[in-house]
């Protein structure tokens, strides 16, 4: 009898979704007799096009029709990235279940929802094996779980700018502000004069918005699956982007030189921090360059550091001079291609097969059948 592995994301930006690719290609790679499933929403569905597993549309952060759905399963495995309404489910159904917490070296104290599952798998991002608990031997640390292929050394004179998702489930609107100083960057960048084409790569919502503001006919705006960014990013000679754990380190994968935006919510911001103290990080864009910001910014909740960071944006965004020194410093960022063998140092370190690492351990715990040349 077939197997049946379900996996859940988070509609966190683009963020959970991007680890759980790399995990649904390892399980396609290495498992057989198994019948894969993602199951999720618009936003988490949006970058998992080329993906060939069954897609199953439902609320992946409602635990009640999580539950009915998995009801009507026989047997199956549950595997949750960033999820922890599909563990909680899975743990009262007596699901086997694995929660990947790609944001474990972030939090203070790790949430008592995020040491629920039966294996529970983490980065190995520098001093995170020091919070785990004790007597909590069911936490693997693995290395990044990322989508990449070996970097290509012929590129292209390509910059891509990437905004992530730009949507989350704790505020019920886009980074409209924040879209706006991007669109006014864009709007004052002479492409042909250092770059061939100019790239901005992100959520439906926050493409289709920035499609109205964008008046520069020389930049591409564009919602991508995941393989066809990857693809993208690995020929180009520049990248800026938000701080989310999976474009950071893909890129730093790829030895694509990489400079930071202006992040967009806390675990940006913290990882904003670590970056630049490893130096990893020697282009970014920091909020009080421009506002400022609350001393508590990094001890506050997720939600209310995203309403912060949208009020920022608000006030760089209505002031004529602060929105010109962001029009400033973006596109002096943009021209300035930083030293990356700190990146690359970084991403040696923390490693690049953690999706297989995840899928070895899983074959092994819940006895799934493993391919020959898998």
């Amino acid at each position: 009898m077939k197997k049946i592995i379900v996996v859940f994301s988070n509609p966190f930006g683009y963020g959970p979704t991007g680890n759980a690719i790399p995990i649904l290609r390892s399980l396609l790679k290495k498992t057989k007799d198994t019948d894969i499933i993602f199951a999720g929403s618009g936003l988490c569905m949006e970058i998992t096009s080329e993906i060939p597993v069954k897609k199953v549309y439902l609320d992946e952060r409602n635990e009640d029709q999580i539950k009915k759905y998995l009801c009507n399963l026989d047997c199956p495995f549950v595997i949750g990235t960033q999820n922890r309404f599909c563990i909680k489910a899975a743990k009262k159904l007596n699901i086997p279940c694995s929660f990947v917490d790609v944001l474990a070296w972030f939090w203070k104290k790790i949430p008592e929802d995020h040491l629920l599952a039966d294996e529970i798998f983490w980065i190995k991002f520098p001093n995170v094996r020091d919070k785990i608990p004790k007597n909590q031997g069911n936490i693997h640390i693995v290395s990044g779980i990322i989508s990449t292929f070996p970097p290509v050394i012929s590129k292209k004179k390509r910059l891509i700018i990437h905004i992530g998702g730009a949507k989350y489930p704790l505020s019920n609107e886009i980074p409209y502000s924040y879209l706006n100083l991007i669109a006014k960057a864009l709007n004052m960048f002479k492409v042909g004069k250092y770059f061939d084409h100019v790239i901005v790569a992100g959520g439906s919502e926050a493409i289709h918005y920035l499609k109205q503001k964008v008046e520069n006919k020389n930049v591409i705006l564009v919602s991508l699956a995941k393989e066809k960014f990857i693809q993208k990013l690995n020929r180009s000679i520049h990248i800026m982007t938000t701080a989310g754990v999976s474009s950071t380190l893909e890129s730093f994968s790829l030895e694509v030189p990489t400079s930071f935006l202006l992040p967009l919510n806390l675990s940006q911001v913290a990882l904003l921090d670590i970056l630049i103290e490893s130096n990893s990080a020697p282009n970014y864009l920091q909020w009080d360059d421009y506002v400022k910001i609350d001393k508590n910014l990094r001890n506050m909740t997720e939600k209310d550091t995203i309403k912060k960071i949208n009020a920022y944006a608000s006030i760089v965004d209505n002031d004529k001079k602060l929105s010109s020194k962001f029009v400033d410093d973006f596109n002096n960022m943009a021209t300035s291609i930083p030293d990356n063998l700190k990146q690359i140092k970084l991403i040696k370190y923390i490693g690049e097969s953690g999706a297989d690492e995840v899928v070895d351990i899983l074959i092994e715990k819940w006895g799934l059948l493993k391919k020959i040349n898998g």
